[in-house]
């Protein structure tokens, strides 16, 4: 059913410690991981400003419990982080190919809009979302060498900027129900993660210091999230 994974989003909380309560700013709020953080968090007790492009994105958004911010990364989107104390970057071109305006120089400008902001007192703090195979795309399925060319730019561009940056390699994505266990490294076996487990891996990151200026990928395991992100 086309609404189900909204409700599945809505109804799971990540698994660990309790997590200190922010501001979070969601980019790619609509796309399937990044409603999921936003759902993970609204229900943690995060305050969520979520970026959406559509009136009917922003309303079932706004039913998971966010703050939908209408804006478009090719356009106007700043007003997403006035307020932030922490960005999740969880956007990506998907099937319109745009690769290069989204997943490279979206990113880009967000994470120098960041490093701005930073610079008078702003968030530093950014969680990226990435791509497993973003450092060796000759050794991925052919029809991703493009975009993970892309990301490999924008990634690289995220961890020089002097933000509190993780960056997040998922390996191959599934609607199936998370099960809060995880196994990651750098590299990670290939396999495949649900969007669900990916969210709760973002937010177990911004509520562990050692994550920060931290890139790993990760995939469907045997170990807790809490327990693998506190490890990295």
């Amino acid at each position: 059913m086309p609404g189900e994974p909204w409700q599945i989003a809505r109804s799971r909380r990540p698994e660990g410690r309790t997590l200190r309560s922010m501001n979070l700013a969601v980019i790619g709020a609509a796309g399937g991981v990044g409603r999921r953080v936003a759902a993970q968090a609204a229900a943690s007790g995060h305050q969520v400003r979520a970026l959406v492009r559509t009136p009917e994105q922003a309303a079932q958004l706004e039913a998971l419990g966010t703050q939908p911010v209408l804006g478009d990364l090719t356009g106007n989107w700043t007003a997403v982080l006035d307020g932030a104390d922490a960005v999740v970057w969880a956007a990506g071109a998907g099937a319109s190919g745009n690769f290069q305006a989204i997943d490279g120089d979206a990113l880009i400008a967000v994470t120098d809009e960041l490093a701005r902001r930073a610079a008078m007192g702003g968030p530093r703090r950014v969680v990226v979302v990435s791509s497993m195979g973003v450092d060796r795309p000759e050794q991925m399925p052919p029809f991703l060498t493009a975009v993970l060319r892309v990301k490999a730019i924008s990634d690289a561009h995220v961890q020089a900027s002097g933000l509190e940056w993780t960056v997040i390699r998922p390996g191959g994505l599934t609607d199936a129900p998370g099960t809060s266990r995880v196994s990651a490294g750098m590299p990670a076996p290939r396999g495949m993660i649900a969007r669900d487990d990916v969210a709760a891996v973002v937010l177990a990151c911004l509520n562990e210091p050692r994550s920060v200026r931290r890139t790993f990928e990760v995939v469907a395991g045997d170990t807790p999230v809490a327990q693998v992100v506190a490890a990295l």
